[in-house]
């Protein structure tokens, strides 16, 4: 996605919001960012452990990008936006991904960066107690939930701003 479509997006869809919607997405938005933060020393321990030695980064992957349902949680959240997509030109690693970890903090990243368990994650999380696993995994639900709202209240206006359904 280009630069000038990512802005688009963002100009475009808070044009086109009624303040029930946006007063909708905004609520939906904080509760997700809730769950993410809820999530967030978790996934930080467990890139902490894991991916300074892996050999195939998930930053590094072809397309770990920002979706529609991330965007206009984004959008809901009211903050200040990434400066655009995380990747400028197919192919490239993330834009946000530095030597030392993503220059983003959790709750901005697209939400792949916080649902998915790699091979190695999955070992550590395994090894936690069932109890902490089940709150874990009631949180990725909620959360997922709560992303499935985002995306049907902004779902009628995608079709307004000529926008796929799945950038």
């Amino acid at each position: 996605m280009s630069e000038a479509l990512w802005r688009r997006f963002f100009q475009d869809l808070d044009a086109y919001l009624s303040s029930e919607t946006r007063s909708i997405l905004r609520s939906l938005a904080l509760r997700t960012r809730q769950g993410i933060e809820a999530l967030d020393p978790l996934m930080t321990r467990y890139c902490a452990d894991t991916c300074p030695q892996c050999e195939d980064v998930c930053c590094t992957a072809a397309r770990v990008a920002y979706n529609i349902t991330d965007m206009a949680y984004l959008m809901g959240l009211e903050l200040a936006l990434p400066i655009g997509q995380t990747r400028l030109h197919k192919g490239d690693p993330c834009r946000y991904w530095l030597p030392s970890g993503c220059a983003l903090p959790r709750y901005l990243r697209p939400y792949v960066c916080t649902w998915f368990f790699c091979e190695a994650h999955m070992q550590l999380f395994f090894m936690e107690p069932p109890k902490f696993q089940r709150h874990i995994l009631s949180i990725l639900q909620d959360v997922h939930g709560l992303r499935e709202a985002i995306y049907q209240t902004v779902r009628p206006y995608l079709s307004i701003l000529h926008f796929e359904e799945s950038l």
